[in-house]
């Protein structure tokens, strides 16, 4: 009896040890179907989530370590990001979470950023694909900011 397993709205009757050998197209036809599917998760050139440090009162744009597409192959972009700022005495706590849609010409990105709340915190992108940022002086002790973010790219075909 083949072990049935699910590929997003397709079924596999994958065999199990021991049984007939001749399950080579079976098998062909689950992997080439598992790769289709992992194509919608995660893409080359995808940023995984990953968190970096935000400076307090970084007057000039600077490189978000990681934060960086290929200009060779990507096209566009779609970032979700999540900021976090705080100062203990006076106690501040400034959040902003939201989105940079992108695209690149091939000479130049234009990036729009949607976003809720306000952490101070405004982006940009180099003609090479890094994504950068400057901030508000957030006065307080104990300073301490976070960006974390992902992004789902659209490659050049």
């Amino acid at each position: 009896m083949p072990k049935i397993l699910r590929v997003g709205v397709q079924d596999f009757e994958i065999p199990l040890q021991g049984e007939n050998p001749d399950y080579g197209e079976s098998l062909t036809d689950f992997f080439e179907s598992v790769s289709e599917a992992l194509e919608t998760v995660q893409q080359p050139n995808d940023v995984l989530r990953t968190s970096a440090s935000i400076l307090n009162n970084q007057t000039t744009f600077t490189s978000v370590p990681g934060f960086s597409f290929d200009v060779s192959e990507v096209k566009s972009i779609n970032a979700e990001f999540f900021i976090t700022r705080t100062t203990v005495s006076p106690a501040n706590n400034l959040t902003e979470n939201g989105v940079i849609e992108g695209n690149f010409d091939g000479t130049a990105w234009s990036i729009t950023v949607r976003s809720i709340g306000d952490a101070g915190v405004d982006f940009e992108i180099t003609s090479g694909g890094q994504i950068q940022y400057k901030s508000t002086n957030l006065v307080g002790t104990s300073y301490a900011g976070s960006l974390i973010f992902r992004a789902k790219v659209f490659n050049a075909d």
